[in-house]
C-alpha cells in the first residue's frame, strides 16, 4: 500500500474534493476480508480502510505561504427576494465555508487539550507548533473498516405488514465497547475537525466584478469552529425505497384551527367559547400521508462522541479553605404601617442584623405576634405594631371582669425571633484535563483581512486564543460532548416530497399500529404499571448513548456496539450513568462542567456560603385573679406580666398534624405572623459546626447538560414561495 503524504488540494468545488478523497493514493486502502469475517453480513459491499489520512481545503496558491486552509465552498443566493422581505430591508446573503480540515489531534487519545489545540490557525498539516492536525493512523481496522454495502432486512410497512427492504448503507467502523487509547486504531477516536465561515450581505444592484470580486459584498460576519478529540465510529447512513401501506385506514385527514371567541352570560362570566371563523390560524394534517408510499427514504445514526463522561476525570475539583461559622439575628422588615413585609410568594422579608454567635437563642429582636386586646386597641398602636382591632364583642381584656369569657387569650403574649446560621469559605475550583473541546468563536488574534475572505485573495485568519485579564479566551466552549442522534429508521424514514413547486423533508409519522410502534417505542423500567403500558406488546426501542447503542457484536474476539437504536442521547460535560436502566443524567455538583462562555480555567479565591434560617417562638404569661366574699361579691385582677420571654419547646408532629404550630393565639390581631412553627434546633452548636459550604464554580461555568432518550416522533421542513 502506498503512503504518499499530500493532502486534498482541489481548488474550486465540493465535487472536486469528494473526487479527490476517492482518488488520493494513500487514503483508501481496500482490504481483503475473509469469508468468516463477512459471515454475518448480507448483500454485496466494499470495505474501506483509510490510513495516514487527513484532509484540508487549500487556497489557490498550492506552494505559497498562507494558502493552507484558504480553500472555500461558496454558497451563492439564487432567485429574487420577496417584496415583503425587501420592504423590511433584507438583503441576500453570500456565505463562504473556508478551510474545512479533518485529521488526528496533535494530542494523544485521553490527553488534555489546551489553547494550542482548539485555538490554532488553519495552517499546514505536519509536526509544527502551529499545525492544525496530523494524519489519522488508521480509521478502523481490517476486521472493522468503513463499509459500503447493500443489505436486505424485514421491516413492517406503514400498515404493519412485514416486508423485505433492501437498502444501500455506508457504515463507519463500529464503536469499540472498550475504546482503545493506544495503537493505530486509537487515532480514530481522537479526531480533530475545524472550519471557519465568512457571511456577507449581497447588494442586488451591484453585479460581481471580475477585477473587484468584493464589489457588492458588505457587513461581513466571521465564525470559526474547532472540535478537538472526538470520533464518528458507529455512525451509519441508509438509502432505500420506503415501503407502502399508507391508505389502509391510516391516512387521517385535515383540521382547521381558529381563534376562540369567549361567550359570556349577563353577569359577564365566560361560559363557553366558539370558533372565530373569520380568523383561521391554519390548516393542519394528521395521520399519515400517501406521499410516504414507495418514495426515496433515508435513515441514519450520527454518533459524534468524545468518550465516557461519568467518572471523576470528567469533573472539576473543589478545595475549601478555612470555614467561618456565625449566627446572626434577623430583623423583620416593616411596611409604612409597621406590618411585616412579604415577597410576592408571601414569604417574610428579613434583613441580617447583629452577630449572635456567642449567645444565639435569646429573645433579642423578638417580633410580637399577639397581645391581648383591650378597649383602646381598635384605633391605637403599641410596641410599634398595628393593633388590628379587638375581640368581636369589644374589649374583653380592658377589665378583669370582662375577661371571664375571653379565656387564656387575655393572659398570654406571643412573639417570634429569627436567626440565620451562616458558614462561609473561599475555595479553589480546579479544571481537569479537557480531553475533548468544541470551541465556537468569532475573535481573531491576528486579523490579516478586516473585511475580505481568502476566496478572493484575503489572508487566512488566525483564531489562536487571545489573553484577557481573566485569562479566559472568548467563544462558546462545549467540553466532552457526546452526540448520538438517531434520525428515523427503516420503519420511520426521512422522505423527500414536492407539491410541484416547493419541496419538503419529512421524518414520517409513526403509525398507530402495534406492529410498527412496538419496534420504535421503549418501555422504561421505572414507569409504574398501567393499562396503557401493559398491552401485551414487546417494545424493542432503546437509547443510543456513548455507553450503549443497541446490542453487541463480536468480531475477531472484540466486542463492538451495533448502533441499532431508536432514541437519541445528547450530553455535554459531566454525567451520571445508570447501566441497569441505560439512563444518562447530568451531574449537578459544583464539580460539573460542560458549557461555558469563555475558556474554563482553574480559579482560586472563590467565595461560597451555606445559609439556613430558623425561627423560635416565645411566650409571656400573667396571672388572672378572682375572689368572692360570702355575699357573692367578686373582685377580679391581673397579675404582672413575666419580666422575660420564655422559649416555647418544639411540638412533635402527628399523622393528622405533621407540622404543628407552636403559637397558640392565632387570631393574628396585629396583622403580623400567623401560626409560626418552632424550627430552632436544640443542638445549636453541633448544627452550626455541621454546616460546610459546597464551594463555588467559576462564573462562566454553566455546568453540564443532558437530553437522554429523545425520540423524534415527526418533523417536516417545507420551502415556501418557490
Amino acid at each position: 500500500m502506498t503512503t504518499l503524504k499530500y493532502t486534498v488540494n482541489f481548488k474550486r468545488t465540493l465535487l472536486a474534493t469528494l473526487i479527490g478523497l476517492s482518488v488520493s493514493q494513500y487514503c483508501f486502502a481496500l482490504e481483503e476480508l475473509s469469508d468468516d469475517t463477512l459471515s454475518d453480513s448480507t448483500g454485496e459491499g466494499i470495505a474501506l480502510l483509510p490510513e495516514n489520512f487527513s484532509m484540508r481545503f487549500n487556497g489557490v496558491d498550492e506552494a505559497g505561504v498562507g494558502a493552507a486552509g484558504g480553500g472555500s465552498i461558496r454558497l451563492i443566493p439564487v432567485g429574487p427576494l420577496s417584496a415583503t422581505a425587501e420592504a423590511k430591508g433584507f438583503q441576500k446573503a453570500e456565505v463562504f465555508v473556508n478551510g474545512i480540515s479533518l485529521g488526528q489531534s496533535k494530542k494523544n487519545n485521553g490527553v488534555g487539550r489546551d489553547k494550542a489545540d482548539w485555538g490554532v490557525g488553519f495552517g499546514a498539516l505536519g509536526a509544527g507548533a502551529s499545525d492544525f492536525a496530523r494524519p489519522i493512523d488508521s480509521w478502523g481496522t481490517t476486521l472493522n473498516p468503513w463499509i459500503l454495502k447493500t443489505v436486505t432486512d424485514v421491516v413492517p410497512s406503514f400498515s404493519g405488514i412485514a416486508k423485505d427492504v433492501s437498502y444501500l448503507t455506508l457504515e463507519a467502523p463500529l464503536m469499540n465497547q472498550v475504546i482503545p487509547t493506544t495503537g493505530a486504531e486509537s487515532s480514530a477516536y481522537n479526531l480533530k475537525m475545524g472550519f471557519y465561515a465568512d457571511a456577507f450581505m449581497r447588494d442586488k444592484n451591484q453585479p460581481e466584478s471580475i477585477t473587484n470580486k468584493m464589489q457588492g459584498l458588505s457587513n461581513r460576519i466571521r465564525l470559526a469552529a474547532v472540535w478537538d478529540g472526538f470520533s464518528v465510529n458507529g455512525s451509519s447512513l441508509k438509502v432505500f425505497r420506503s415501503l407502502d401501506g399508507v391508505g389502509v385506514g391510516n391516512t387521517g385527514g385535515k383540521y382547521d384551527v381558529y381563534k376562540l371567541i369567549p361567550q359570556k352570560d349577563a353577569s359577564g362570566k365566560v361560559i363557553a367559547f366558539v370558533n372565530d371563523t373569520a380568523n383561521k390560524v391554519g390548516t393542519f394534517n394528521y395521520g399519515l400521508s400517501k406521499s410516504y408510499n414507495q418514495t426515496f427514504g433515508v435513515a441514519g445514526v450520527a454518533r459524534l462522541n468524545s468518550g465516557k463522561t461519568d467518572s471523576t476525570d470528567a469533573r472539576g475539583s473543589v478545595s475549601l479553605g478555612t470555614v467561618t461559622r456565625n449566627i446572626y439575628q434577623l430583623d423583620f422588615s416593616r411596611n409604612a404601617d409597621n406590618s411585616v413585609k412579604r415577597d410576592t410568594a408571601g414569604n417574610i422579608i428579613y434583613t441580617q442584623g447583629v452577630d449572635r454567635t456567642s449567645n444565639p437563642n435569646t429573645s433579642d429582636g423578638v417580633l410580637q405576634t399577639y397581645r391581648p386586646p383591650d378597649g383602646s386597641q381598635a384605633t391605637t398602636t403599641y410596641n410599634g405594631l398595628p393593633s388590628g382591632g379587638s375581640f368581636p364583642s369589644g374589649g374583653q381584656c380592658a377589665s378583669a371582669k370582662k375577661q371571664n369569657n375571653a379565656g387564656a387569650g387575655c393572659t398570654v403574649q406571643e412573639g417570634v425571633t429569627a436567626r440565620r446560621f451562616v458558614a462561609t469559605s473561599t475555595n479553589t475550583w480546579t479544571m481537569p484535563a479537557a480531553k475533548s473541546v468544541l470551541r465556537i468563536s468569532t475573535q481573531e488574534l491576528l486579523g490579516t483581512d478586516a473585511v475580505g475572505t481568502p476566496a478572493f485573495g484575503g489572508g487566512v485568519p488566525n483564531f489562536n486564543a487571545n489573553s484577557y485579564p481573566d485569562k479566559n479566551a472568548e467563544g462558546i466552549f462545549l467540553y466532552n460532548p457526546n452526540i448520538n442522534l438517531v434520525l428515523g429508521g427503516l420503519a420511520q424514514p426521512l422522505v423527500l416530497s414536492t407539491d410541484g413547486s416547493n419541496f419538503s423533508f419529512e421524518l414520517t409519522r409513526i403509525p398507530k399500529n402495534a406492529a410498527v410502534y412496538s419496534k420504535i417505542y421503549q418501555k422504561y423500567s421505572d414507569i409504574s404499571a398501567d393499562m396503557a403500558l401493559n398491552d401485551g406488546n414487546t417494545y424493542l426501542g432503546n437509547t443510543c448513548n456513548i455507553n450503549k447503542c443497541g446490542g453487541t457484536l463480536t468480531i475477531g474476539g472484540v466486542n463492538y456496539q451495533d448502533s441499532k437504536a431508536t432514541h437519541s442521547s445528547i450530553t455535554i460535560g459531566s454525567t451520571v450513568y445508570d447501566a441497569t436502566k441505560n439512563l444518562t443524567t447530568a451531574y449537578t455538583g459544583k464539580e460539573a462542567f460542560g458549557v461555558s462562555i469563555g475558556e474554563l480555567n482553574t480559579v482560586s479565591g472563590l467565595s461560597s456560603s451555606l445559609i439556613q434560617d430558623y425561627t423560635q417562638v416565645w411566650m409571656k404569661n400573667r396571672q388572672f385573679n378572682s375572689s368572692c366574699n360570702w355575699l357573692g361579691t367578686c373582685t377580679y385582677s391581673y397579675g404582672a406580666w413575666d419580666s422575660n420571654w420564655t422559649a416555647v419547646s418544639p411540638q412533635t408532629g402527628t399523622t393528622a398534624k405533621p407540622d404543628p404550630y407552636e403559637t397558640t393565639q392565632r387570631q393574628n390581631m396585629n396583622g403580623q405572623i400567623l401560626g409560626i412553627q418552632t424550627t430552632m434546633p436544640t443542638n445549636i452548636q453541633s448544627t452550626l459546626n455541621g454546616m460546610t459550604p459546597v464551594g463555588s464554580a467559576p462564573k462562566n461555568n454553566f455546568g453540564s447538560a443532558v437530553v437522554d432518550g429523545l425520540l423524534i416522533q415527526h418533523f417536516k421542513f417545507t420551502t415556501t414561495g418557490l
